[in-house]
C-alpha cells in the first residue's frame, strides 16, 4: 500500500474502531433511572433498541387504549395560543436585539450576517426578561402595559434601522430589495439531497416537533412546580414582583422565569400562561444549536457546523431540559452565545484596525445573562470568559501590541455589559435583603430572613459530600456514558476531535480546556446533580461536530452509519416516559387533571374541598403548590418553618425541636389573622427532607395532637389520609420514622402502612 494512502487510512480506521467499541460499551450500560424489569434486573439501553420500532410507530399511529384520555391530532389547535405567544415574544426579542446592535454601532460586515442576527436574538431575549423584571417591580404586570412597551420596542427597532441606513426611505428600499433578492434566490434554489440544509433539516424536524409538543404540556417536575413556575405564579397573582421570604429560590436570578411570567401576562392565566412560557423556553434549544452551527462553521465549514447542531439537538438531555423548563436550557444558550461573541471578538482583535467595542459590550452582556439564569453561570461562563479576555489583553500588552489604556477600555466595556444584564438582579437582592447574591455569601453580606443555621443547611445541601479523587473518573464515566440522557455522539466524536486537533487547532485546544473547567467546577463546587453539568453540552457538541466533520470528509457516504445509529435510538428514547411527560396530543384539560393527580393528589383534593370550605391553607412540608387553585401559606425546606414560628415559641438558645408550644389563644389569633381554615401536612415530603436536606424537628405528630387537644384543629378530614405500603420504604426511611414519628406507621387489615399526608380542618 502506498505510504501516503496508508497514512490517510490509519486515522480513519482507528476512529471507526473507537466508535464501534464505544458504542457497544455505551449501549450495554444500564439505565439508572428506569424501572426494574419483571425479573428484577435494571434494563440496559439494549432493551430500548429492541423496541425502537414500537416506540417510533407509536408516535405516528398510537394505539388507543380503552378508557384512555382523549388524544389525537384534532387537539393540536389547542396549542395555537402557546405557539403564537412564543413566536410573538421571539419577534419582539429580535427587534430589541437588532435595535440595540444598531444603537451601539455593531456592524454586520464585521461580525458576520448570521452571527449578527443570532447574537441579536440572544441579547433580545435577555433584554425582554429584564423588561419583565422592571415592569413587575413597578407593579405593572398587565397585558396592556406589556403590549405598549413592545410597541415601543418595534418603533425603536424601526428608528435604529432607519438611522443605520441613512433614513427611512433608504431603509425601506433596502428592505424591499432584500426581500426581492431572497425570493429570487429561494425560487431558483435547487439544492441537492446531499446538501446539509436538506438532510440536516430532515434529521432535525422530528426532534424539534417532539421538543415543542412536549413543551406545550403541563409540567410534572417538582422544582418547576415549586419555584420555576411557583414564583412567577405568585408574582402574577399579586400583580407585582416582590420579596417572597417563604421561598428562597425566588431570590435567585430569574431570567428564564421572567419569560415564563411574560407568558402568563400575555395568556391572561397563570396556569396555561406557564405552559406558554415553557414554549418560549423550548425555543432556546434550536437557537443554541444555530449558535453552535455558526461557531463551528467559522473554522471548519458548513458541513461540520450542521453536524454540531444535529448532535446537540439530538441529545436526550436537550429534549429533556426543553420540555421540563429547567434553567439549564437558558444557561446553555447564553454559554454558547457568549462563546460565539468571544470568538467573533477575538477574530476582530487580530485585525488591529477594526473596532471591537460593540462586540466586547455584547459579549459581556451575554456573559452576564448566563449568570442571570442561575448563580452557577458566574463560575461556568462569566468568570472564565473574563479570564480569557484578560489573558489575551495582558499578553498583548506585555508583547507591546496593545497599551494598558486599551486593556482598561476593553475591561470597562466588558464589565459594563455584565452589569447591564446581571446588575439588575444584584440590585434587586441588595434592596430586598441587603445581600446582592442572596442567599449566597451570608458570612460576607448577611441577609434578611436568613441566619447561620439556614446558611449551614443550605451549604450542606448544595455542596459535594466528598472530594475523593478516586471518584473523579467515576463521575467522568457517569457524565459521558452512564447517564440516561447522554448521547454517544458526544464522547464518540468529541474524543476524535481532541485526539486529532488538540495541538493543531487553538480553538479545539481552548474548547477542551473550557470543557475541562466546566466538568471540574461541577465536580468540585456543586452537589453533582446531573442536570448541573448539562451546560457542558454546547461545548462538547462543538468538539463532537469538529470530529464528525473530519470523519464525514474522510468516509463520504459511509459516514451516515455511525451518525444515524445513535440518532435513531435517541429519537425513540426521547419519546418514552424516561425523558418526561410525553402525551403529545392529549386533550389539554385531561393533561392538566392527570399531571396534577400524579404530582399533587392532596392539592387536587383541596381544590375541590376549599370550594365549600373557603379560606387559606397552611401547607406544612409541601411546597409543590403550583396546581393549587386556593389561597395558601407555605415555606420551602430552606426557609423558616411557618408552622414552627406560628405554633411554637421561638428560642434562639434551644434547637427547634425543643421549642415549647404557644398558648392556644395565641395560636388561634395567628391562624385567624391569616384566615387559615385548613392545615395540610405532607409527612412523605418531610420524611424525604429529614433523610436528605434535613427538616425542622419541630414538626411532629405530637404537635398536631396538641392542636387537637386544644380544639384548634379537628381530626383529619375523612378519606384524606394518604397511605404508602410500609414494605416499599427503604431501611433508612423506616428507621427514621420509627425514631421520629412512629405514630405514622399504622396497621390496616393486618398490613402496615405509612401515613404520607393528612389534612386538618381549623376549628372556628
Amino acid at each position: 500500500m502506498n505510504p501516503s494512502v496508508k497514512k490517510r487510512l490509519v486515522p480513519v480506521l482507528l476512529a471507526c474502531l473507537w466508535l464501534v467499541a464505544f458504542y457497544l460499551f455505551f449501549y450495554s450500560q444500564e439505565l439508572p433511572n428506569a424501572q426494574k424489569m419483571e425479573n428484577g434486573d435494571q434494563p440496559t439501553r439494549w432493551v430500548v433498541w429492541y423496541a425502537v420500532d414500537y416506540f417510533l410507530l407509536e408516535n405516528i399511529a398510537p394505539v388507543r387504549e380503552e378508557n384512555a384520555p382523549a388524544s389525537g391530532w384534532q387537539y393540536l389547535p389547542e396549542r395555537a395560543g402557546f405557539l403564537l405567544i412564543a413566536l410573538f415574544v421571539y419577534s419582539i426579542a429580535y427587534c430589541l436585539g437588532t435595535g440595540l446592535f444598531h444603537l451601539i454601532r455593531g456592524k454586520i460586515k464585521q461580525v458576520g450576517r448570521l452571527e449578527w442576527h443570532a447574537l441579536s436574538l440572544a441579547v433580545g431575549l435577555s433584554g425582554l426578561s429584564l423588561i419583565a423584571l422592571g415592569l413587575g417591580l413597578l407593579g405593572l404586570l398587565s397585558r396592556t402595559v406589556f403590549l405598549t412597551v413592545y410597541v415601543g420596542i418595534i418603533l425603536f427597532w424601526a428608528v435604529m434601522h432607519a438611522r443605520s441606513a441613512g433614513g427611512f426611505q433608504p431603509w425601506i428600499g433596502r428592505v424591499k430589495s432584500w426581500f426581492l433578492l431572497t425570493y429570487h434566490k429561494t425560487s431558483n434554489a435547487q439544492l441537492p439531497i446531499s446538501s446539509p440544509r436538506i438532510w440536516g433539516s430532515m434529521i432535525l424536524a422530528p426532534f424539534l416537533m417532539a421538543i415543542f409538543l412536549g413543551a406545550m404540556l403541563p409540567s410534572t417536575d417538582f422544582d418547576v412546580k415549586e419555584y420555576h413556575f411557583g414564583g412567577p405564579k405568585e408574582y402574577y397573582q399579586a400583580g407585582e414582583i416582590h420579596f417572597l421570604p417563604h421561598n428562597v429560590y425566588t431570590s435567585f436570578p430569574f431570567l428564564t422565569e421572567m419569560l415564563t411570567l411574560t407568558g402568563m401576562v400575555f395568556y391572561g392565566d397563570w396556569y396555561w400562561g406557564a405552559v406558554a412560557g415553557k414554549t418560549i423556553l423550548a425555543g432556546f434549544a434550536p437557537l443554541t444549536a444555530w449558535i453552535i452551527f455558526l461557531f463551528i462553521k467559522r473554522g471548519w465549514g458548513e458541513h461540520a457546523g450542521w453536524l454540531g447542531a444535529i448532535i446537540y439537538l439530538t441529545i436526550p438531555w436537550t429534549y429533556r431540559i426543553s420540555i421540563i423548563a429547567y434553567t439549564e436550557g437558558g444557561l446553555s444558550l447564553f454559554l454558547a452565545a457568549t462563546l460565539l461573541g468571544a470568538v467573533v471578538t477575538f477574530d476582530l482583535l487580530k485585525n488591529k484596525k477594526k473596532k471591537v467595542g460593540a462586540c466586547l459590550l455584547c459579549t459581556g452582556f451575554l456573559a452576564g445573562s448566563a449568570a442571570s439564569c442561575k448563580y452557577p453561570g458566574l463560575i461556568s461562563v462569566t468568570i472564565p470568559i473574563s479570564l480569557f479576555f484578560l489573558g489575551f489583553y495582558l499578553r498583548s500588552v506585555f508583547k507591546k501590541e496593545r497599551t494598558w489604556k486599551e486593556l482598561g477600555l476593553a475591561a470597562t466595556l466588558f464589565i459594563m455589559g455584565i452589569l447591564f444584564s446581571f446588575g439588575p438582579w444584584l440590585a434587586k437582592n441588595l434592596y430586598e435583603t441587603g445581600n446582592p447574591v442572596y442567599p449566597l455569601l451570608y458570612s460576607v453580606f448577611g441577609g434578611t430572613d436568613w441566619d447561620r443555621q439556614l446558611d449551614a443547611k443550605w451549604k450542606a445541601a448544595h455542596s459535594p459530600d466528598h472530594h475523593q479523587l478516586s471518584n473523579l473518573w467515576t463521575s467522568f464515566v457517569d457524565v459521558t456514558t452512564i447517564n440516561d440522557w447522554q448521547s454517544p455522539l458526544i464522547l464518540g466524536f468529541g474524543a476524535i476531535a481532541v485526539c486529532l486537533f488538540f495541538r493543531k487547532s487553538s480553538r479545539v485546544f481552548w474548547a477542551f480546556i473550557y470543557l475541562s473547567w466546566l466538568f471540574l467546577t461541577w465536580w468540585v463546587l456543586t452537589h453533582r446533580i446531573d442536570r448541573f453539568w448539562v451546560p457542558m453540552l454546547p461545548v462538547a457538541s462543538i468538539l463532537a461536530g469538529v470530529g464528525a466533520g473530519w470523519l464525514l470528509g474522510k468516509m463520504k457516504g459511509y459516514f451516515a452509519i455511525p451518525l444515524l445509529i445513535p440518532i435513531i435510538y435517541n429519537l425513540a428514547f426521547i419519546t418514552t416516559e424516561l425523558c418526561g411527560y410525553n402525551a403529545y396530543l392529549i386533550h389539554l384539560d385531561d393533561a392538566k387533571r392527570i399531571t396534577a393527580s400524579v404530582t399533587s393528589p392532596e392539592v387536587v383534593y383541596l381544590n375541590q374541598y376549599t370550594i365549600s370550605h373557603p379560606g387559606r391553607v397552611l401547607s406544612v412540608g409541601e411546597a409543590e403548590l403550583f396546581d393549587a387553585e386556593f389561597e395558601y401559606d407555605y415555606n420551602t425546606v430552606f426557609d423558616y418553618s411557618l408552622f414552627a414560628y406560628w405554633i411554637g415559641q421561638p428560642d434562639p438558645d434551644l434547637p427547634e425541636g425543643e421549642w415549647k408550644n404557644r398558648p392556644a389563644k395565641e395560636i388561634r389569633e395567628k391562624l385567624s389573622s391569616r384566615n387559615i381554615t385548613t392545615i395540610l401536612v405532607n409527612w412523605q415530603e418531610i420524611l424525604r427532607y429529614r433523610t436528605s436536606y434535613k427538616y425542622t424537628d419541630f414538626v411532629t405528630p405530637e404537635r398536631f395532637q396538641y392542636l387537637q387537644a386544644q380544639k384548634i384543629i379537628g381530626p383529619p378530614i375523612e378519606r384524606t389520609p394518604f397511605y404508602q405500603d410500609a414494605d416499599t420504604l427503604s431501611e433508612q426511611q423506616r428507621e427514621e420514622i420509627e425514631s421520629w414519628a412512629p405514630e405514622l406507621l399504622v396497621k390496616i387489615d393486618g398490613k402496615l402502612y405509612f401515613i404520607t399526608t393528612q389534612i386538618f380542618p381549623v376549628s372556628r
